[in-house]
């Protein structure tokens, strides 16, 4: 009789009580895991998007260079034809005075 109080107090009590902890502490595991792998879906979602947007960024600083030089170029122009205005300004000038 003893002995079957013992089995059913281990029956009843250790075993689920046992189980529930190996459950916890698997499921723990589990959830850390899936924690874990969700960072990192996240972290490589972010690595990719950052990439996407420094190729972005590369591309629009060259584009910028370009047109620098393009304004530049424009600027040698506009102040050489301003030279050659006044030049011809000047001759116009001679030019009129010659005919007066």
């Amino acid at each position: 009789m003893e002995n079957t109080n013992t089995l059913d107090f281990i029956g009843t009590y250790i075993i689920p009580t046992v189980t529930a902890a190996v459950g916890w502490f698997a499921g723990s595991r589990k959830r850390r895991n899936d924690f874990l792998q969700d960072l990192q879906a996240s972290i490589a979602l972010l690595s990719s998007e950052n990439k996407k947007l420094l190729e972005d960024i590369t591309a629009v600083n060259t584009e910028i260079v370009a047109v620098r030089k393009e304004n530049e170029e424009l600027k040698a122009s506009v102040d050489r034809l301003c030279t050659e205005n006044e030049q011809l300004k000047d001759e116009i000038r001679q030019l009129k005075e010659k005919m007066l």
